[in-house]
């Protein structure tokens, strides 16, 4: 046994040591068989129903085999991995503000009360229109995913779940309308990113995006109102005044309950750090929850913690009250979004190791090393922005790699990197708002209450985008050569 034990010692210093070897890229039969084994694991565990933690952590230990056979050691590997997971500490702290925001929201009446207003003129049939209009009109105004989602887009799950529509096409339409402003407004990062790397003005940005967004937005209000009228069928006997008395007996529904999502947007408008506003928006909900319903403020505090518990916070009994209201307040907090973390460091940690040893740099090259048209262009783009996105969890890499590969081939065709950068965009936040493991998606879940996944099928603008730059390379539709646009 003594024996064994020293001969794992000198073989784990061995691995943590170079031997003197330079460390070397993978070969393409290495990188795509990093790339083979996070599909094939990943699809294995989607219908054996393993968590995807699992698959992930499958992944990580194959890409850290491919990793030491290329000269890597240990050492170099974990510390790509711990150099990525510090990368989420920003996004800890925003999991963290969403799941105290929406219990702060349950606790003040503001969901109650914004639902008990929509009740008025909004229909099962109009509910996942009105949740992808109102998140997209909000999201090209404060210009930030995460903040519509994390405000509008509750709200609207909230009215999804009263009216017994499908919340797997209402959290499609939520994610979708959020989304809108990165791709269309000067506000968002993703825009700026294109603006600043293509060196041209917004306007120029916005109008060359004109071509591909207005098309999807089109497709996206036909595809929600068709989605709508299916949902609303099946629930055209809603009665919306029982329901909006049901929530009068619980809180106080007044406008003032109102006033945390007006911090919240504001604080996007002043451009202050999302943790920020989120948290900030969450201890005005409870002092106004407290105040305003009578609530205690400790109960109001631990819910942000633990989620919120209609029996618990106001000694209502669940049996008492309507069970659609049951289960729009028995949410948030902070600890559910725990499960989420998990997925996250599992993540990085394949994510990590792909990058330093630069298999991500060969998977794109092996893939999308020939073009021979603008069709082919664009595809590439999309599918370079997408693969970066999903490998490396950034979605302004998702932008610069297509950018940095193909500036180069669109100029051979007589086109500029404005053409490659907005279809990139398309692919940025879009496409890693419906890839499970990424940060935005594990974001978008745990805001709506529904797995990527499960709203992938519904996220119409996330594939829309995509195909919509598709046809119109080969339309050639906003593509002008000689195009005089840089400064």
């Amino acid at each position: 046994m003594e024996r064994w034990i020293l001969y794992l010692k000198v073989k784990m210093r061995c691995s943590m040591k170079n031997n003197g070897k330079n460390p070397r890229r993978p070969t393409k039969t290495e990188a795509l068989s990093c790339l083979a084994v996070m599909i094939a694991v990943m699809l294995t565990g989607t219908v054996k129903g393993f968590d995807i933690s699992i698959s992930l952590f499958i992944t990580a230990a194959y890409v850290g085999v491919i990793g030491l056979r290329c000269g890597f050691t240990l050492h170099e590997l974990l510390e790509a991995m711990y150099q990525k997971a510090g990368e989420l500490t920003d996004l800890f702290f925003l999991l963290c503000g969403i799941g105290f925001l929406t219990a702060s929201f349950i606790f003040a009446g503001t969901i109650p009360a914004l639902i008990t207003y929509l009740l008025a003129f909004v229909t099962p049939g109009l509910c996942i229109l009105f949740g992808f209009l109102f998140t997209a009109v909000t999201a090209f105004f404060i210009g930030t995913s995460f903040g519509t989602c994390g405000t509008i887009g509750v709200a609207m799950m909230g009215l999804a779940i009263v009216m017994d529509v499908n919340l797997a096409a209402m959290a499609g339409a939520v994610v979708s309308g959020s989304h809108v402003g990165l791709f269309f407004s000067p506000m968002a990062d993703n825009f700026n990113l294109v603006v600043s790397v293509t060196k041209t003005d917004s306007l120029t940005v916005m109008k060359r995006a004109a071509y591909i967004g207005i098309p999807t937005f089109a497709a996206c209000i036909i595809f929600y109102s068709v989605l709508g009228v299916l949902s609303g069928s099946a629930n055209s006997a809603f009665d919306h005044s029982m329901l909006s008395e049901g929530l009068a007996s619980v809180f106080h529904i007044s406008p003032i309950a109102l006033i945390p999502i007006i911090v919240v947007v504001a604080g996007s408008f002043l451009h202050l750090p999302s943790v920020v506003s989120l948290f900030g928006g969450g201890l005005i909900g409870v002092l106004i929850g407290t105040l305003l319903n009578g609530f205690s403020i400790w109960k109001g505090l631990a819910a942000g913690y633990h989620g919120f518990d209609l029996t618990a916070v106001t000694g209502i009994s669940a049996d008492a009250v309507l069970p659609e209201i049951v289960t729009l307040c028995n949410r948030g907090g902070m600890l559910s979004m725990s499960s989420l973390f998990v997925i996250l460091f599992a993540a990085v940690g394949a994510a990590g190791i792909m990058i330093r040893i630069k298999a991500v740099e060969v998977i794109v090259e092996t893939l999308f090393g020939r073009i021979r048209s603008v069709f082919g262009l664009a595809v590439s783009s999309w599918c370079i922005g997408t693969i970066t996105g999903g490998i490396t969890n950034s979605s302004a890499l998702s932008i610069l790699m297509p950018v940095e590969m193909l500036e180069e081939k669109y100029r051979e065709f007589g086109y500029s990197s404005l053409d490659c950068a907005v279809v990139a965009n398309t692919a940025a936040s879009p496409m890693l708002s419906i890839i499970p493991w990424t940060d935005v998606a594990l974001y978008m879940s745990g805001v709506v209450g529904v797995q990527a996944a499960v709203y992938a099928p519904y996220s119409m603008w996330s594939w829309g985008l995509g195909v919509m730059s598709i046809i119109c390379s080969i339309l050639k539709a906003g593509y002008h050569k000689d195009r005089a646009h840089e400064v």
